[in-house]
């Protein structure tokens, strides 16, 4: 066993891909990184980090296969850039001693927290928290947000290894730990209830993997309205999917506007829309919320763009060997917290792949957001990965804020998630449909939005460290 070649790792990171949906195995996760572990003890840096890259370029060469929809080079260029990024900090873990099983979660931690912002400003989808989003363990993203979730599947990785090695003291010790975890989140706040309102979100659909350069867009948006039309709507907010909308800027003159206010005001109801605002050669990608009777209230340009989706990172380089006719205008991002004034009050906005970082539904809860919506695509995409990747992701941030969370999807999964991730009510793929039940405006904060991932960060890290010290110096000394 402790000769398994690196295409052995790499099989293990293959297999812990499957933890994440839409697979959906999620024990994998655990069970494979304490295999891992086993396998690669008494093991120098260098040897460790060749076995750590195997294993991650295993996992991300399944994971990231939903880039290959978007460019292929793009695939190829991110799956070792966030192999090595992961594979780097479980290098640094010591062989042996106590420090160990502090040291493999804080490493899962530190891995996860680099590649949430490095490079193109992150890549966080595919992350191992999604996996266990159904089981008990989901319940410590209010404590510590979705980097303590990771740390708690480090934690039964090492439990894992423990088994393997025949040492009950390091699993049990393990196991108590989790177990402490999930207790302190049984306690913990988790925003307090509020006004109830009745809620909606509108899927438009048509096919999947259609792309913005080759679709018709007014059909986007005459889709929109077609479902509209075709249900007995009685709601208060009603959410619209991304890209519901194609214009020329600015977007505030465009008879599509008109229309929506128009609806707004028969259905005596909120409507955040989403623009796809043309002009040049560039686009933003905007949300708006239009009050009754007034029109259009606020507007929030998307910040955290999709490299290699709205604009492409080193794109003189790259067009030498890749076609980027798809990808033909690049976006503009926007700047400030994810949030939208309306006749509700604040309304928390986080478009697309915005969903998947933490820290931008942290900027809307911080300003004031008592629910929040996010208007999402999906339809690049030929099958039904990236849909329930966002939507486990959304569920995670409903945790998190401790906040109802609206995602409207065009072609997608759209979906109504409670504030402890439950999905009271979602779509099917590629469905035209209106989606509506009663949600809360809730206040207050979790000690997620509180705090943020910093402090967790910085604890991994300093475990890490201090943990290699201490071996370094246990090595040294007589």
């Amino acid at each position: 066993m402790k000769q398994l070649m690196p295409v052995g790792r790499f099989l293990l990171g293959a297999l812990i891909s499957l933890s994440l949906p839409p697979y959906g195995f999620w024990a994998l996760s655990p069970i494979c990184l304490g295999i891992y572990l086993q396998i690669s003890r008494h093991e120098n840096f260098r040897r460790q980090l060749i076995n750590a890259f195997s294993l991650w370029m295993g996992y991300f060469t399944i994971a990231l296969t939903w880039m290959t929809d978007l460019t292929v080079p793009g695939w190829f260029i991110a799956t070792p850039v966030q192999a090595f990024i992961m594979a780097l900090p479980l290098a640094l873990v010591p062989h042996l001693g106590r420090g160990r099983a502090v040291a493999v979660p804080s490493a899962l931690v530190v891995g996860e927290s680099i590649r949430w912002v490095l490079p193109f400003g992150g890549v966080p989808m595919s992350n191992l928290a999604m996996g266990p989003i159904d089981t008990y363990l989901v319940e410590v993203v209010r404590v510590g947000g979705s980097l303590l979730l990771i740390a708690a599947i480090g934690l039964l990785a090492i439990a894992v290894e423990g088994a393997l090695s025949k040492k009950p003291r390091t699993v049990l010790s393990s196991v108590a730990a989790i177990a402490a975890l999930i207790g302190v989140a049984q306690i913990a706040p988790a925003g307090e209830p509020g006004q109830k309102i009745k809620a909606s979100v509108v899927q438009a659909g048509g096919q999947l993997g259609t792309r913005a350069a080759s679709s018709d867009q007014v059909a986007v948006f005459d889709r929109h309205l077609a479902a509209v039309n075709a249900h007995d709507v009685d709601t208060d907010l009603m959410i619209w999917s991304e890209s519901s909308v194609t214009t020329s800027a600015p977007l505030e003159q465009s008879s599509e506007l008109s229309t929506i206010s128009q609806l707004a005001t028969e259905l005596d109801a909120v409507i955040v829309a989403n623009f796809s605002e043309i002009k040049g050669n560039n686009f933003r990608n905007a949300s708006i919320s239009i009050d009754p009777g007034k029109g259009l209230r606020d507007r929030y340009d998307k910040v955290h763009l999709v490299p290699f989706g709205e604009y492409i990172p080193l794109r003189s380089f790259i067009d030498n060997f890749a076609d980027l006719s798809l990808i033909s205008r690049e976006a503009l991002p926007g700047s400030g917290p994810g949030v939208l004034e309306s006749r509700l009050g604040p309304l928390g906005n986080v478009i697309s792949f915005e969903v998947y970082f933490p820290e931008r539904v942290r900027s809307g809860i911080q300003s004031g957001a008592r629910i929040i919506t996010n208007p999402t695509l999906a339809s690049s995409y030929t099958n039904s990965l990236v849909p329930e990747q966002s939507l486990a992701s959304a569920r995670l941030r409903a945790i998190e804020a401790g906040r109802w969370v609206l995602q409207a999807s065009t072609t997608g999964y759209s979906a109504i998630v409670d504030p402890d991730g439950r999905v009271v009510v979602r779509s099917d793929l590629k469905e035209q449909v209106v989606l509506t039940t009663q949600v809360q405006l809730r206040e207050g904060n979790t000690w997620a939005t509180r705090f943020g991932k910093l402090p967790i960060s910085m604890l991994a890290v300093f475990l890490l460290v201090g943990s290699g010290l201490i071996n370094f110096r246990h090595r040294r000394s007589p």
